[in-house]
């Protein structure tokens, strides 16, 4: 493994939260970013929607250039067109950039141009709700992170937290002697009471953007996090 992605890995291990920086106030971004290094939440999660894929319309892999170090960029693409939007945002500095494996027609293309020409970007793989998790199965050797959201992205609808819960072990289950090797996060419409319950699962980490910023005081809410999963 390259060493810098060796590195990078174990600086995520130490992270419970990606920040969707996305759903902050951006003329207090500044004050933002001192609260989240303060409190050493450095992983920072970007939604790069283009309104094709899905409803979901967002900015672009230039948003993703504006975040210097020591912030790790956590790049989720729900686009039409993934390989060449994934070439932009790895070329804006992107550490992580996940894919959806139900755009499959240019899937395997995308995760080996970026090992070939960004071998230090890590490379996930995103699951809609109904989508089988034996699809993951090819792609195994090949990625470093993979993400379970909680609703398709697609139509909006939801799935049950039971169902979510026992995806996650039969995630974990499925990976068996390589699961050491490979991140787990959950993503979609995150609160602290649903994070709270999937954290003991044995996943990475959560992305939260709306429910942290729904207050005023980040760094108590946050805080507020940190307890709770400590707790649980």
């Amino acid at each position: 493994m390259n060493v810098n992605k060796s590195q990078l890995i174990q600086r995520l291990k130490t992270q419970s939260i990606s920040i969707g920086i996305l759903a902050s106030d951006w003329l207090k971004l500044p004050d933002t970013l001192a609260t989240l290094s303060a409190q050493q939440h450095y992983l920072l999660h970007f939604d790069i929607g283009d309104g094709q894929f899905s409803p979901f319309f967002t900015v672009g892999a230039i948003a993703v250039k504006q975040f210097p170090s020591p912030f790790i960029k956590d790049v989720h693409l729900m686009v039409k067109d993934p390989f060449n939007v994934a070439k932009d945002c790895a070329k804006a500095g992107a550490d992580i950039i996940t894919l959806q494996i139900e755009q499959s027609e240019t899937l395997a293309t995308t995760i080996d141009y970026l090992a070939t020409h960004y071998p230090e970007c890590l490379i996930g793989l995103t699951l809609c709700p109904e989508t089988e998790l034996v699809s993951l199965i090819p792609y195994l050797n090949k990625i470093d992170l993979i993400q379970v959201l909680t609703l398709d992205p697609r139509t909006g609808i939801k799935a049950e937290q039971q169902y979510i819960v026992e995806r996650i072990g039969v995630l974990i289950e499925m990976l068996k002697e390589i699961r050491a090797e490979k991140l787990i996060a959950v993503d979609g419409s995150m609160n602290l009471t649903l994070a709270a319950q999937l954290y003991p699962l044995g996943i990475d980490w959560v992305v939260s953007g709306s429910a942290l910023f729904s207050h005023d005081d980040l760094q108590q809410t946050l805080l507020q996090w940190k307890t709770a999963f400590i707790h649980n």
